[in-house]
């Protein structure tokens, strides 16, 4: 081969390798401009608006005003514009009565009998008349049981109305007309809902009947009451009188019920998801009691200290157990982290607690749990909520006097590592505190304010009970263990200075 021949070769040769190079360059520049790309919505579906009209226009013959009539007996008062009934009062001023009674001031029977009334919405769920609303609704007037319901349809006609079943702690009701070829809705799938979804809520507010509002779903699994509740937060404008009514999705299907109101805020709405009402729509219609399964535990958030600490990523700690209840029956123990139930993942306390309520009475769960970093399976046979006891046993272990010195004997410095103070239980801080005599432990003295024990919750006056599993009878015993943790998190079980509960936290070094 000639000398040019070979040139050509090598600068051809060079060329390709130049060209590779290149092409992997911009591979890998391109690569990363995707990867830094900002986060975008598909604009598909955007150029049209969501059906409302349509929504509010098929289900607005579904949705019934009801009427609750009470009649009650208020004392009669010697002064005619003195005291009396401050609802009666507030509708008609002092010394009045309800519409065809007498005045506080004339003679007659001892009592005057007064008819209260309030109203709310509702849905109708059947072709023959059933109908979903609120427990609150339907509930007579201070509690009277002799009140009457009426069911105001679309088309304007009304019936007397039965209740079939109700749950007080759900907050919901189904009573029934008697009546035939109604139009009804179906009940939708709230988990299924995404945060964002357009709503649609129908009701009778102030007395204005058939009134739709639009909105979203703001939020969902809010727990605003005490109960199992994990409620669904939307923006469609909701008042007095929407209680009881629908909170529909696109489709139309019913996916919640409309329940309450922050008076404080402005449109923050919460209602019951429908698949919680679904679960205890069999008992109501044959007005049996809705049975709900019950562990027997104080849930926890897996915040980073008991991350930490216990060797877990995911899940729901238990920062307590009800001595005698199920959980305790099947051997699940404080600072097990709960994982999943019957192989569905738990992520929050909220979680768990629906997962459970999602039960009946005597039904037998899995619970997936980490222990001592390990996992392992418990069966549990569930309990009824309805027996939740009101109190919880007595910690064992006895308060022995020893010197009030924040130093154990290895010179570790609690106040140092987390930020707060205890003393043995003495009758001078026991009373200082009001630290009742069945407590035992060690009490919270001080708790610096910039500090994860503060931010947790830690206060004085709250008395530590134990440390991990390790129960705390004196200071002595407390720094102990303290000193043994050389740092790491600590997990107290902690009791208020009276009264029943009791809770874990997971307290960060500083």
């Amino acid at each position: 081969m000639n000398r040019q021949a070979k040139q050509i070769l090598l600068l051809s040769a060079f060329a390709a390798t130049c060209m590779g190079v290149g092409m992997g360059l911009s591979h890998g520049w391109v690569a990363r401009a995707q990867e830094e790309r900002p986060v975008t919505v598909n604009p598909g579906g955007l150029d049209r608006l969501p059906p409302i009209a349509e929504v509010a226009d098929k289900l607005n013959p579904t949705v019934v005003a009801i009427t609750s009539t009470s009649f009650v007996k208020a004392p009669r008062q010697n002064d005619p514009f003195g005291g009396g009934d401050d609802f009666f009062n507030f509708f008609f001023g002092p010394g009045q009565g309800g519409p065809g009674q007498p005045r506080h001031g004339q003679r007659g029977q001892q009592d005057d009998e007064r008819r209260a009334e309030s109203g709310g919405s509702g849905v109708l769920i059947s072709a023959d008349g059933e109908i979903l609303t609120n427990n609150h609704v339907i509930e007579g007037y201070r509690g009277a049981s002799d009140n009457t319901l009426e069911v105001k349809t679309s088309n304007g006609r009304t019936y007397k109305a039965k209740v079939l079943g109700r749950d007080k702690e759900l907050d919901i009701a189904l009573v029934k007309i008697e009546a035939s070829h109604l139009p009804f809705a179906k009940l939708g799938d709230s988990d299924a809902m995404r945060i964002g979804e357009w709503v649609v809520a129908i009701g009778n507010p102030l007395g204005l009947d058939h009134t739709v509002t639009a909105g979203i779903i703001s939020a969902k699994g809010r727990t605003v009451t005490t109960g199992i509740s994990s409620f669904l937060q939307t923006d469609a404008a909701i008042n007095r009188g929407n209680s009881g009514g629908p909170l529909l999705n696109l489709r139309g299907e019913v996916i919640g019920i409309n329940t309450m109101i922050r008076a404080d805020g402005q449109n923050i709405g919460f209602a019951v998801p429908s698949t919680m009402i679904q679960r205890a729509i069999k008992d109501l219609r044959v007005g049996r009691a809705v049975s709900r399964g019950y562990l027997g535990l104080l849930p926890g958030e897996l915040d980073p200290g008991f991350q930490e600490a216990l060797g877990a990523k995911q899940g729901v700690v238990v920062s307590d157990v009800t001595r005698g209840q199920a959980a305790d029956k099947s051997g699940v123990q404080r600072l097990d982290v709960i994982t999943a139930v019957d192989g569905k993942a738990v992520a929050i306390p909220t979680d768990l607690v629906e997962a459970i309520a999602g039960h009946r009475a005597g039904d037998v769960v899995k619970l997936s749990v980490i222990r001592d970093k390990k996992a392992k399976e418990i069966s549990v046979t569930l309990g009824d909520r309805k027996e939740i006891p009101s109190g919880d046993g007595e910690e064992e272990g006895s308060a022995i006097p020893s010197p009030e010195d924040p130093k154990d004997s290895k010179g570790f410095n609690v106040e140092k590592a987390y930020g707060f103070k205890v003393e043995n239980l003495t009758a001078g801080n026991r009373q200082a505190f009001g630290v009742s005599e069945d407590r035992k432990g060690v009490v919270v003295t001080f708790v610096a304010t910039r500090s994860d024990a503060a931010e947790k919750g830690l206060a004085p006056g709250l008395i530590i009970t134990a440390i991990g599993t390790k129960s705390i009878a004196n200071l002595q015993e407390f720094s102990a263990e303290t000193a043994r943790l050389g740092g790491k998190p600590m997990l107290l079980l902690i009791q208020g200075p009276h009264g029943a509960g009791q809770r874990t936290l997971a307290i960060l070094p500083r």
